[in-house]
């Protein structure tokens, strides 16, 4: 009882430990900010348009995003353009953020948070430190997006936020120069650090196609599918008797439409990652040509790698044909929509023009038709045909063949009535024959009879039936039953005839 006693002591006391302690991180965290000077907007005077330059960082990865030639880039992938839209977003997000509320937390506890800087020299808590500069380099804003707030007013770590697809409520940012720590209501999920998510993902859109062309390192590899207009299917130039393309196995209509791709390579990379690469020529029913080079790299660690490169080119008509008797409205109206469409193609041979020399990373759907060999994209020949009904007892005609399906019905024997098969019958008995007896011949009592006279001649034999010719059975066989011969009874032998008397 008394060790029960001292246990529940310790206990007591244990918990009581730990609730000063926690009061303690609570009142430190959540002390009166009456003396803060609140604010409306997290940065009140944010211009975007003297923004020329933005890096954004964590203790894992950083993206560097820059305008070079009145186009924003990202510098990780060699000025590779990123996607404005979503970064016109980020900074948007940034200029109307409003001010929840603000904390002033001692240094010491930044960590706890997640708003120390990473790289510093703080070993934990390190949160998402976002730089602008302007056109000059001069930095203009920075700020870490920490934790997201609690209710005791601390902070989950990185790896909580991102659970069950991201975390609801405040999250705390520090602006640099500033003792206070402010919360706002949105997370800014904008603001990544990896540098392909930056990435502007669309880069060519193969539409109408009308011939592709695949050049291998085998010539027996090479193969070129062509079709006569945009609604028909595809058939495969120099294909040998009974050789076709099979859909299933590969998909032309719709090759590298809307393609885009996973990450991009510097030109300086190709060299090395396109070594062995297939060589394709694709041709559409607009006068686009695209010459590509793609290729499968063993990955290390990580799977396989597909790797595409892009060089495009346009044959677009200057005018439009002139029409027989074409009405002067129709020519007006057709001249009009003639002119935006070629408006339209230049504009894509000049956005398409763009992706040439770079090395593109892609999903091993986009360029999987394009590794297949000739062999690997024809269809399965036909069945061979039903072997002769000799050999498989099944007559051109498509019936069974009796007389395979039946033992014994090889032959078949002719009667006076019909044909039918010669089934294997049990053999007739042969007759014995006997004298005939004499007419009368009953004896007398007590006469003696007298013996028989012994035949003068050998009983007849029975003549030998001659074979019967087979006869083909062509129809339904008749069943017939066959009864067998019962043999002859044997005649009584005679009687001997009485003595005359003396």
């Amino acid at each position: 009882m008394k060790k029960i006693l001292i246990l529940l002591v310790a206990l007591v006391a244990i918990l009581g430990i730990a609730y000063l302690k926690s009061n303690e991180r609570n009142s430190r965290l959540n002390r009166s900010v009456t003396s803060i000077k609140s604010r409306e907007l997290l940065f009140p005077d944010f211009d975007i348009n003297g923004i020329k330059k933005v890096k954004i960082k964590d203790e894992q990865s950083e993206a560097t995003l820059a305008v070079q030639n009145d186009t924003w880039v990202l510098v990780e992938r060699s000025g590779y353009p990123v996607e404005k839209e979503k970064l016109q977003t980020a900074l948007m997000s940034l200029k109307y953020e409003k001010v929840k509320a603000g904390r002033r937390i001692g240094k010491d506890s930044w960590g706890k948070v997640g708003v120390n800087s990473p790289g510093g020299t703080a070993t934990t808590g390190a949160g998402t430190l976002v730089e602008m500069f302007d056109d000059k380099g001069s930095l203009k804003y920075s700020l870490v997006l920490g934790g997201q707030v609690t209710s005791s007013g601390g902070s989950n770590n990185n790896d909580q936020m991102k659970m069950f697809g991201g975390p609801t409520g405040n999250r705390f940012v520090r602006i640099a120069g500033e003792d206070t720590l402010w919360e706002i209501g949105e997370q800014l999920p904008d603001l990544v650090t990896k540098p392909d998510a930056w990435l502007a993902k669309a880069f060519i859109d193969v539409q109408k196609l009308k011939s592709v062309e695949v050049t291998a390192a085998k010539p027996e590899d090479a193969w070129k599918a062509t079709r006569t207009e945009e609604a028909a299917d595809f058939t495969l130039d120099g294909a040998k008797p009974g050789e076709k393309i099979d859909a299933g196995k590969v998909t032309l209509a719709t090759l590298l439409a809307t393609a885009t791709f996973n990450d991009v390579q510097g030109k300086d990379q190709a060299a090395k990652l396109m070594k062995d690469a297939v060589k394709v020529k694709l041709v559409t029913f607009e006068g686009f040509t695209y010459n590509l080079q793609a290729v499968k790299q063993a990955g290390q660690g990580g799977g396989d790698k597909y790797f595409l490169t892009v060089n495009v080119s346009a044959d677009l008509p200057k005018e439009r044909a002139p029409v027989k008797d074409e009405k002067a409205e129709d020519k007006k109206k057709n001249d009009e929509a003639f002119a935006a469409d070629k408006k339209r193609l230049e504009e894509k041979l000049a956005n398409e023009k763009k992706s040439e020399g770079w090395v593109y990373e892609v999903t091993e759907y986009t360029v999987s038709s394009l590794l297949k060999k000739r062999a690997e994209i024809l269809a399965a020949p036909p069945k061979a045909d039903a072997p002769a009904a000799a050999a498989t007892g099944q007559p051109a005609g498509g019936l069974p063949d009796i007389k395979k399906m039946i033992p014994g019905l090889g032959t078949s024997v002719v009667t006076p009535a019909l044909s039918v098969p010669t089934s294997p019958l049990p053999p007739t008995p042969k007759t014995e024959l006997k004298p005939a007896p004499a007419p009368d011949a009953n004896p007398l009592p007590g006469v003696k009879p007298a013996a028989p006279t012994p035949p003068t001649a050998e009983p007849a034999k029975p003549a030998a039936a001659a074979p019967a010719k087979p006869v083909e059975v062509t129809t339904q066989p008749v069943e017939v039953t066959a009864k067998p011969v019962e043999p002859a009874k044997a005649p009584e032998p005679a009687k001997p005839a009485a003595d005359s008397p003396k």
